[in-house]
């Protein structure tokens, strides 16, 4: 009883679970006036878990699954937005957008009449805001000449022929249960394809590298503790991810990471030195510039290392008794003709051999089958190469490597923009997001209740035992018996006395 009585007390006193097993007490400081008063720092890094609509890499109705980030504006007004490691911008549909150009997605457009904090960037009356937009452009511009509105416009296209538009604004931001909100610049805005679809998510947010990218401003407004962050893509059949913010520290669940240098000044690129499929080096693969890119879902090759990494892969499921079917759009499938297929994503170690990357200087990584193989989504005992030729998709540097979610599963990457390196090491994806990202976060008053619980049991327990002994053993008569003087043997107890 004791013992819940001080742990009363401490509830009483704004106490809360640290999640190990501690408790730590809210102290209540006399409030000054500065400039961060009022804000909950929780921390200065985060894991956050990210989702797509759909497990299947390549679906029947899409061209893949981007995983998106949940943020926060005014009002509790939220929007998915797909991480986008190869491009820097970050924007949603905002009030008043044509529907043309902003389509249809998750949630409704942005309401920014409910904030407090919303402004659009404004070229004419801030010299600031002009100099921000004249900086980039690439894909910024300073609307002053056009149709005078003034505004920082911004266009963006990207290699499967969808293009962005809009303007930019600035806004209060929350993400994650553990960061502090923040003042981030983005674009109100939509982005199209040619056919006149739209994505299922609100928008992007760009992971690159840039002034604009979103990363960037976490770490310049301070809400991170370093300019780092994370990406680890899971498995086959998966529909979620997760995203690191600032030195997140996993301890020993995540190897040493091997590092290599990150290139130029616009891309998350690294050096690729080498492909080998089983035993067989990958001809071109040599001092090739790869960018990572979590927006692209499948891998683009250049065309002499696409068409010599095809050849092996082909040769290899002949070999092993598989059937080769290569589409017009250059995509190549493998089946069992049998009706009772053994081959299934669980066995494809037995039919295909591991993939081995090394980048700049020697940074090895052995990958599995599912790192260039997804699954048909119709037939079950199908799986198709998700590396296409560079040259197919039209793309304007055809020689490099665009490394996409399809071979970046499983593969934790670590962005350290402070020193422009790129750290990498093979892990299970899904099991750290499990322990570190868990979709439904922290609940410290979780671990009171269940304390409370065991306790008040325990209690229970102990008081219902009480009141059994008193009722039923407490009252049970002592037997004993009194010898009468003349039954006892003076002798052998006076005996036994003097033996003592």
């Amino acid at each position: 009883m004791i013992v819940l009585v001080v742990y009363v007390a401490l509830v009483a006193l704004g106490a809360h679970a640290s999640g190990k097993g501690s408790f730590a007490i809210a102290v209540k400081k006399k409030p000054r006036a500065t400039a961060g008063a009022g804000r909950r720092l929780l921390s200065k890094a985060d894991a956050i878990p990210l989702h797509s609509y759909g497990a299947d890499l390549i679906g029947l109705y899409s061209s893949g699954h981007g995983f998106f980030l949940t943020v926060e504006l005014a009002g509790k007004q939220k929007f998915d937005l797909e991480v986008d490691t190869g491009s820097p911008l970050t924007y949603f549909p905002c009030k008043g957008c044509p529907l043309e150009v902003c389509g249809i997605h998750e949630h409704p457009y942005y309401d920014y009449d409910m904030s407090k904090t919303f402004r659009k960037l404004n070229c004419s009356t801030s010299a600031e805001d002009a100099a921000y937009c004249n900086a980039q452009p690439n894909v910024l511009l300073c609307d002053t000449n056009i149709s005078y509105t003034n505004i920082c416009s911004f266009g963006i296209g990207y290699v499967d022929g969808s293009k962005g538009i809009g303007y930019m604004a600035e806004d209060t931001f929350t993400l994650g249960d553990e960061l502090a909100p923040a003042k981030i610049t983005f674009g109100c805005g939509g982005m199209y394809y040619p056919d006149g679809s739209n994505l299922r998510q609100d928008g992007m947010a760009g992971f690159s590298r840039g002034n604009t990218a979103f990363h960037t401003q976490l770490a310049k407004a301070g809400v991170i503790d370093a300019h780092v962050f994370g990406f680890c893509s899971e498995g086959m059949e998966t529909s979620t991810a997760m995203l690191t913010l600032g030195r997140y520290n996993f301890g020993r669940r995540v190897p040493e990471l091997a590092w290599t240098r990150m290139l130029g000044e616009d891309d998350l690129a690294v050096r690729t030195m080498s492909w080998k499929l089983g035993d067989k080096t990958i001809a071109s693969s040599s001092n090739v510039y790869t960018v990572l890119d979590s927006g692209t879902t499948l891998t683009l090759l250049p065309s002499a290392m696409h068409h010599d990494f095809m050849t092996h892969l082909s040769e290899t499921a002949r070999n092993a008794g598989l059937s080769v079917q290569v589409y017009d759009n250059g995509l190549h499938c493998f089946y069992e003709n049998q009706r009772q297929s053994s081959l299934t994503q669980y066995t494809l170690t037995r039919w295909f051999p591991s993939l081995t990357i090394t980048y700049d200087p020697d940074v090895t990584l052995i990958l599995r089958p599912e790192n260039y193989l997804f699954a048909d989504t119709v037939n079950l005992h199908a799986f198709c190469a998700g590396i296409m030729s560079a040259s197919d998709a039209a793309l304007a540097n055809g020689e490099q490597i665009i490394l996409g979610q399809q071979t970046l599963r499983n593969t934790f990457v670590e962005y350290d923009l402070e020193n422009a390196r790129v750290g990498m090491a093979s892990v299970q994806c899904e099991r750290l997001r499990e322990k570190f990202a868990p979709d439904t976060p922290h609940n410290p008053w979780k671990f009171v209740a269940t304390v409370f619980i065991l306790l008040f049991t325990a209690c229970v327990i102990g008081g219902v035992s009480f009141c059994l002994y008193v009722k039923f053993w407490s009252r049970k008569p002592f037997k004993y018996q009194v010898f009468a003087d003349g039954t006892l043997d003076k002798e052998i107890e006076m005996g036994d006395l003097a033996d003592t």
